[in-house]
């Protein structure tokens, strides 16, 4: 219920312009019909609650905190926290001018400092929390299961270190982004140990065999691996992005690391709907030609000021934009260049992709098959896995 409010109040936000941003709409009246709808879900979803609050009884009390049970409640915390965090950076400013008439900024300093914790603790969560034993850990289970995980994670924390990464945040997130794997690794690995001692089956297909029978467990191990994907290209790409701005004339050139680029000329052409500048770019990267770049610039007679178009080269391993600043005159030919050079961006979209490959695996109807020929019992728990304290 929660999150789809959240939803509707964020369209609300939006439509209804009284939130200034660069992606919110002028102010008319189908912002508050959302506001109307919004207040109708609300309404109707706590009735609901109120009414059915006998039957939402209370869960048993924690055995241990070092338990599986304890990680899955601290990590719903941490998302709670996250919520919250955002939903009050996101309305502070509304508030401000409301009560006090003052009007007030909540920038990208804010939920960049206040989320980068939050996320790190929920990385270290996903690293330990399948591992950890239901209801209570023994000293045993830990030492078993953390072991290698652990003496990976530090093995390559302490790599990057002596390759002179130095900032605290991404080594300590890419650190802990290791655990997650390699707990992933090793409790897989020690699964498909058991399967082939006991099937006699290849490799390949024991993993199939374990993923087939608990799809919920290694679909969320898929989850989990999409999920470090993710933080790792945000990681790196925030903390070790690079840019620079040039003034240029034809023929000349700027540089910014492995990349060089080339300043051919200026382009102007009149469309339907409005004037188009273009920038031409030559971009070469460690000599090698990345072709022809044409950022644009585009004038609206509606829009006071243009809208810029970005040219970009992706890979996988860093991406470069080429935007067109501005310009002097489109006859003197004089152009204004931002170059910026962005690492690993690409593996935040390849953490999407496996997300939704893991969220498929979880839900797709793969047990059925298996429930038919062994019954829900050995599907809910399946005895081929190593058992844990």
């Amino acid at each position: 219920m929660l999150a789809f409010a959240l939803t509707i109040f964020g369209t609300f936000l939006t439509r209804s312009g009284i939130l200034s941003s660069i992606h919110a709409f002028s102010s008319g009246p189908v912002g508050w019909a959302f506001l109307g709808f919004l207040a109708l879900v609300v309404l109707a979803s706590g009735g609901l609650l109120a009414w059915r609050a006998g039957r939402l009884r209370d869960q048993p009390a924690l055995d241990s905190l070092v338990s599986r049970e304890s990680a899955f409640l601290f990590g719903n915390v941490v998302l709670v926290a996250a919520l919250f965090t955002i939903f009050l950076g996101t309305v502070f400013p509304l508030l401000s001018e409301a009560i006090a008439g003052l009007k007030v900024s909540v920038g990208a300093p804010y939920f960049n400092g206040v989320m980068g914790p939050l996320f790190l603790v929920l990385v270290f969560l996903m690293g330990v929390g399948p591992l950890v034993a239901w209801r209570r850990a023994s000293w045993d289970n830990l030492r078993r299961n953390f072991l290698w995980p652990a003496a990976v994670a530090l093995g390559a924390g302490t790599g990057l270190a002596a390759w002179g990464l130095r900032d605290a945040y991404p080594l300590l997130a890419l650190t802990l982004c290791v655990l997650v794997a390699a707990g992933i690794a090793f409790d897989t690995a020690r699964a498909v140990r058991a399967r082939r001692a006991l099937a006699g089956e290849p490799p390949w297909r024991a993993l199939a065999t374990i993923t087939r029978r608990n799809q919920r467990r290694y679909g969320g191990y898929v989850v989990h691996l999409g999920v470090v994907l993710m933080v790792v290209g945000l990681t790196v790409s925030m903390s070790y992005s690079v840019e620079t701005e040039a003034t240029l004339d034809p023929g000349e050139s700027v540089e910014l690391g492995r990349y060089r680029v080339t300043f051919e000329g200026l382009r102007a052409s009149e469309q339907p709907t409005h004037l188009r500048v273009e920038g031409v770019f030559r971009a070469t990267r460690a000599g090698a030609d990345l072709g022809r770049l044409t950022p644009a610039l585009k004038y609206y007679p509606t829009q006071q000021s243009p809208i810029g178009r970005a040219e970009m080269r992706v890979s996988l391993v860093e991406d470069v934009y080429v935007i067109l600043s501005g310009f002097s005159d489109v006859g003197r030919r004089q152009a204004t260049l931002k170059l910026l050079v962005r690492p690993m961006v690409a593996w935040i979209w390849l953490g999407g992709l496996v997300l939704a490959l893991g969220t498929l695996v979880t839900v797709w109807p793969l047990r059925l098959a298996v429930a038919s020929r062994a019954g829900a019992a050995e599907v809910t728990r399946s005895p081929l896995e190593p058992a844990r304290d």
